[in-house]
């Protein structure tokens, strides 16, 4: 990927005029006989320029997962303001935001004048794109073209090609202030992408353990662990074994209660939902565990009528 990177910057740093000019040789020979009597040369420009950054993910289903957070915070939250902070510009006649789904996946495309920012994923990538078709909207640290050794100044960037490595500049800066906006969005997990692996058997170090039944028999073990009070200091199996049973008579009766309990955190910590403090016969509700269990609780305490007014 470095070196790839290498020969993408090296496009940037090329003198594109010294590498056009032998192509008149071949394309139109007699262009130096046309051009003697005026005294011109041509004048080499870039119509259009296209600059992307892209973010690359391990799977596809990586970026599937926030892919839909991103186009809808971009089609409902980026207004013209956000737009023309993204390309550096204070004011412009119109601003157009679309989104359009091909066959290839959605893609979110604002448009300032004739020039356009874009946002689309490709396989696991996910991209920011800027095209430019009008550099006049933009600025360039450069003398007058008739006073070459004048003072330089900011100045219209042009269509010429000797204004190419700018364009870079600019739209490299618009993505990243894309991406960095973007990176702001409150992903929102569905409840059942979490709870499926819970409600399935797992294997680990060789030993299967059984699927969670956290709306069942799981669930009073389960807000035993996540009592708020145990969120600093941490729980020993006594305080489960207390939570889940009442107190036995019998020194036999609460050793057996005792190896429930033990089995019962074996299993939590299979599922990741726990985790044991090395050393010690303490338990953690995890980071994973403290989100997944408050949402089941969540989800087994509500009422019909509030889960309905949820799925409308």
């Amino acid at each position: 990927m470095d070196r790839a990177q290498q020969l993408m910057d090296q496009q940037v740093a090329c003198r594109w005029q010294e590498l056009f000019e032998p192509l008149l040789e071949v394309c139109h020979p007699h262009h130096r006989q046309i051009c003697r009597p005026i005294g011109a040369s041509y004048y080499w420009t870039a119509a259009q320029s296209e600059y992307a950054t892209d973010v690359m993910f391990k799977t596809r289903a990586d970026l599937d997962r926030i892919y839909p957070a991103l186009v809808h915070h971009s089609v409902m939250s980026f207004g013209s303001e956000q737009v023309l902070r993204f390309l550096q510009r204070t004011k412009a006649k119109e601003v157009k935001t679309d989104r359009r789904r091909g066959p290839d996946g959605v893609r979110v495309k604002h448009w300032l004048n004739d020039n356009s920012l874009k946002l689309y994923d490709k396989g696991s990538v996910l991209r920011s794109e800027v095209t430019i078709n009008n550099p006049k909207d933009f600025r360039v640290w450069r003398t007058s073209e008739v006073d070459p050794k004048g003072q330089k100044r900011w100045r219209v960037l042009r269509r010429s090609v000797a204004d190419v490595r700018r364009r870079a500049e600019v739209s490299r800066a618009a993505t990243h202030r894309h991406l960095q906006a973007l990176a702001g969005v409150h992903i929102q997990t569905p409840l059942s992408n979490e709870a499926s692996k819970l409600c399935r058997a797992k294997r680990k170090q060789g030993r299967r353990f059984r699927a969670l039944r956290p709306l069942g028999e799981d669930a009073q073990l389960l807000q035993a662990v996540n009592r708020l009070e145990y969120a600093i200091t941490g729980f020993h199996n006594r305080e489960i074994r207390q939570s889940l049973y009442s107190e036995p008579g019998s020194l036999k009766l609460r050793r057996k209660q005792t190896a429930a309990v033990s089995r019962k955190l074996a299993l939590l910590r299979a599922h990741g939902l726990i985790c044991k403090v090395p050393g010690r016969h303490l338990y953690h509700v995890s980071p994973k565990g403290r989100r997944v269990i408050t949402a089941l609780l969540a989800a087994k305490n509500a009422s019909i009528e509030e889960l309905t007014k949820l799925a409308a």
